[in-house]
């Protein structure tokens, strides 16, 4: 009796998630035969993270800034690695507008290749807002800083181009 009362919590636990011949990864659920994935995750057997696209290094550029910001032509380098809180829709942008710091951003979806990005953080004095879209490897935001006093900072757009 032990050992059919152990066989079968292994057979159900391990049965939960099964969706025919897939298992829905990553916290999926299956509903009529189908795995319903949680929010940051896609695939049928949500197994790709919507972040996972976003790996890479970039090749980034400001322009169009009000008021206008010194060096709005210059190129560097920020890296985007998945945020280790939040995995499937939170991404880590280091170097954000060429100044060291590393900002988190919430992809807020991924329809047909095209996702939705949101940065809303305080890093030392200064906050930053920003929305932007991804597809065809490159990041576009349009963001603005402000100082915690709410003086001063500005409004740009910026471009980055997955290397």
């Amino acid at each position: 009796m032990l050992t059919t009362g152990i066989f079968s919590v292994v057979l159900v636990t391990s049965c939960k998630n099964k969706c025919g011949s897939t298992t829905c990864q990553n916290g999926g659920a299956c509903t009529d035969n189908l795995c319903v994935c949680p929010i940051g995750f896609s695939g049928n057997a949500c197994q790709t993270g919507w972040t996972d696209i976003f790996v890479a290094t970039y090749k980034c550029q400001r322009y169009n800034c009000t008021p206008a910001v010194t060096g709005d032509t210059t190129y560097w380098q920020s890296a985007i690695t998945k945020d280790a809180t939040n995995p499937g829709y939170t991404i880590d942008i280091s170097n954000f507008d060429n100044s060291n710091t590393t900002v988190a951003a919430t992809v807020d979806s991924n329809i047909n290749g095209v996702s939705n990005i949101e940065v809303s953080t305080v890093t030392g004095t200064y906050g930053i807002n920003a929305t932007g879209t991804y597809s065809n490897d490159t990041i576009r935001l349009k963001f603005t800083t402000s100082s915690v006093g709410g003086v001063g900072g500005y409004t740009c757009q910026m471009v980055l181009g997955k290397e």
